[in-house]
């Protein structure tokens, strides 16, 4: 038999007092195992309500708009474009108001110096190129000419030589007036002049055929003189012929060499001058070229500070363009509210009497204040269609941090 639990007596008892159902009794395995549930629902209602209270925390406060402050619109840039050489101004392409984009002409310009520049260099650089090409041509008729004396003139030594030894090889008759024909003649006129003496000393012939005889030996030995003086002197002769004609083919050929030398150091200095004309009158090519203004990026013509054959120096400014998109709007705000707020932080803007808003940014934040003790703000919009011009009262709210 179970004996029933007293806490579940006590259950049943109250039931039955009260006229309600009552609870029937529960054995011990279970009694355990409510408790148990109960103590777990427990725990994770504790942890629900901690996760809850934690996510709370951590959420962050959105901010508020704040009140409406008054502002001022003006482009986000202004870019003044100024000439770069003293010009003139030919053609205006465009009109205050005009949107323009990236690289779209504005205007026209008119280098009278860089026309005649060009034309004059055009002139020198032709010059220098014809120079150029007449010095190469005399190089190569210099190379012609001196190659041609040099390989004849060695030439002409070699057949020179081998003559010489095939002359002296080869037996031929000599001159009359040769040193050996009159050295021939001398010793036979000695030879007989000997036979004489020995004659006359026998008495087989008279005194005067010794005499005669004598007289032979004499002119003889004359002539034999004579004849060796002569070769000597055409020897002397024909080497200095052939000095000289050495000496001649020598100096053309190193004068023609000097020429040469002087001829490249001329073409030289030519090509040089021709480069320099070549890239001086590219230069101006561009420049002359290079004569249309055009636009700096995507703006509104601001202002257009020439007009139609104007001439200004270097430097003078021609034209204002003013970035609208996206667009300014300065606007002043309290110290009270300026430490709640910072760059890129959302704002709202309205311009003049329109009821549209825009979308905008904190862009920069004076960190000091002004005379009137206020901050300024640059408040940054999108103006995509450029509808909205600069100079327009405005109202800014801003997203102001708790």
């Amino acid at each position: 038999m179970r004996v029933a639990h007293p806490f579940h007596v006590a259950l049943a008892e109250a039931g039955i007092a009260s006229g309600k159902k009552t609870f029937v009794p529960l054995g011990p395995a279970s009694a355990w195992r409510w408790s148990v549930c109960v103590i777990v629902a427990v725990v994770a209602a504790s942890a629900t309500v901690a996760r809850q209270h934690i996510a709370a925390e951590n959420t962050p406060v959105a901010p508020s708009l704040s009140d409406a402050y008054p502002g001022m619109t003006r482009p986000h840039d202004v870019t003044t474009i100024a000439l770069p050489a003293a010009l003139a101004v030919r053609r205006v392409l465009v009109q205050i108001g005009d949107r323009v984009h990236a690289g779209d002409p504005l205007l026209m310009l008119d280098d009278e110096e860089a026309r005649r520049m060009v034309t004059q260099l055009r002139f020198e650089a032709g010059r220098a190129k014809t120079r150029v090409q007449q010095l190469e041509r005399t190089i190569e008729l210099l190379d012609r000419s001196i190659h041609g004396l040099l390989v004849p003139a060695t030439e002409a030594s070699a057949k020179l030589a081998i003559a010489q030894r095939n002359a002296e090889n080869v037996p031929n008759r000599q001159a009359k007036d040769s040193p050996e024909r009159a050295q021939a003649a001398y010793d036979q006129a000695v030879a007989r002049e000997r036979r004489v003496v020995q004659l006359v000393a026998g008495g087989v012939v008279a005194r005067q055929e010794l005499e005669d005889a004598q007289i032979a030996v004499r002119v003889a030995a004359d002539d034999l003189a004579v004849a060796r003086r002569s070769a000597e002197a055409a020897e002397a002769l024909a080497a200095a012929q052939a000095l000289q004609a050495q000496t001649q083919a020598d100096l053309t050929i190193a004068d023609q060499q000097r020429q040469r030398q002087e001829r490249v150091g001329e073409l030289t200095q030519a090509r040089l001058q021709q480069t320099e004309a070549e890239t001086a009158l590219d230069l101006a090519i561009k420049r002359l070229g290079d004569l249309t203004v055009r636009s700096t990026g995507d703006a509104l013509v601001a202002e257009m500070l020439v007009k139609a054959g104007d001439r200004r120096l270097a430097g003078a400014p021609l034209v204002k363009l003013a970035t609208v998109d996206p667009m300014i709007v300065d606007v002043d705000v309290p110290p009270s509210l300026v430490n709640r707020l910072a760059r890129g932080d959302a704002a709202v803007v309205r311009v003049g009497t329109s009821p549209a808003e825009y979308r905008g940014r904190i862009r920069t934040i004076a960190p000091l204040p002004g005379d009137a003790g206020a901050h300024t703000l640059e408040i940054e919009f999108d103006n995509p269609v450029a509808e909205l011009l600069a100079g327009q009262t405005a109202s800014v709210r801003l997203a102001a941090r708790r």
